[in-house]
């Protein structure tokens, strides 16, 4: 198990890497000190994602449409289930704050889409309209699901049969989530309209993060989009809070932050591959975001993983 920066591709889409290609679950460890403000912004995967605070506390945000649910504060031992496709994000609120994740796709279970076993068992959780749970250990089934993920998270990969053990406990933790949604009513209504800015703002961001390196323009973002420059703003203000600048200025902050985490390429070089004109004024925004120089972050991280 190793620690993981959330890498996207040019369609905000998270690519998991899977520790073995016979067995399609990916677990490791997230060290929020990695990350720039100690935060992963939105993105999405196909994967199911089950979290569990292990240190300190998160905040963490689940997206569907324009709305945004209400952000839940998990400390340790809470967690998180995220739905496939849905967008969400995390920051630490305490220094040295981890967390334990685990994805596994929808097609895990090698089950036929057509039969009677994945309609009964798998479908009713893709279709459930809420793009995730929030996991305390109130409930029988939610305590049930962490307990799980704890004992996954402790379980040494040299174990004797280790394969067949991570297969027995991702099956007990969906029998609970099942079991946990299979009551839940009252959901909020996506209008298709909201659906339709969503679609449109990851092609937005598919554009951004496809050219961030460039001289981007808001007119270019809007036209990945085919939308107008006003549309442009609505649909990043309804969907992400924010306007396409701040943005573009955070995803090139963040580029650069796993950057000077993960390589030992010069802060020059980092600079100018993110799309920054010039490595002081870089290193002023970076230090403006995080109140500390490119190089004292890098240091930083260094010092994490001692």
């Amino acid at each position: 198990m190793g620690n993981k920066t959330v890498i996207v591709d040019e369609n905000l889409l998270e690519r998991i890497h899977y520790q073995s290609n016979s067995l399609p679950i990916s677990s490791c460890a997230d060290y929020f000190d990695d990350y720039l403000n100690g935060q992963f912004d939105y993105h999405w995967h196909n994967e199911f994602e089950f979290a569990l605070v292990l240190k300190g506390a998160v905040e963490y945000r689940i997206t569907q449409g324009k709305h945004e649910y209400a952000p839940k504060v998990l400390r340790q031992g809470e967690g998180v289930f995220v739905n496939s496709k849905a967008l969400h994000m995390a920051r630490q609120l305490e220094p040295g704050t981890q967390m334990f994740d685990c994805e596994f796709p929808p097609g895990f279970f090698s089950l036929q889409p057509s039969g009677s076993v994945y309609k009964k068992n798998i479908l009713p959780i893709i279709k459930l309209p809420v793009p995730g749970i929030y996991l305390s250990s109130e409930l029988a089934n939610e305590k049930e699901i962490l307990d799980a993920l704890y004992e996954f998270y402790e379980l040494p990969s040299d174990t004797l049969g280790y394969e067949l053990k991570c297969m027995e406990l991702i099956c007990r933790i969906w029998r609970h989530l099942l079991c946990l949604t299979a009551d839940m009513k009252d959901f909020p209504r996506v209008h298709n309209s909201e659906l339709l800015q969503e679609q449109r703002v990851r092609a937005m961001l598919s554009y951004i993060h496809t050219h961030f390196s460039e001289n981007i323009s808001i007119d270019s973002i809007a036209d990945a989009a085919n939308v107008s420059r006003s549309e442009c703003f609505r649909c990043f203000k309804e969907i992400l809070r924010k306007t396409p600048i701040e943005y573009l200025c955070e995803y090139r902050l963040s580029r650069a932050a796993q950057l000077l985490a993960g390589t030992d390429e010069t802060i020059f070089h980092i600079s100018y591959s993110c799309g920054f004109n010039s490595p002081s004024y870089f290193s002023k925004l970076f230090k403006d975001k995080c109140g500390i120089s490119p190089g004292q972050f890098r240091l930083n991280s260094q010092k994490t993983h001692e």
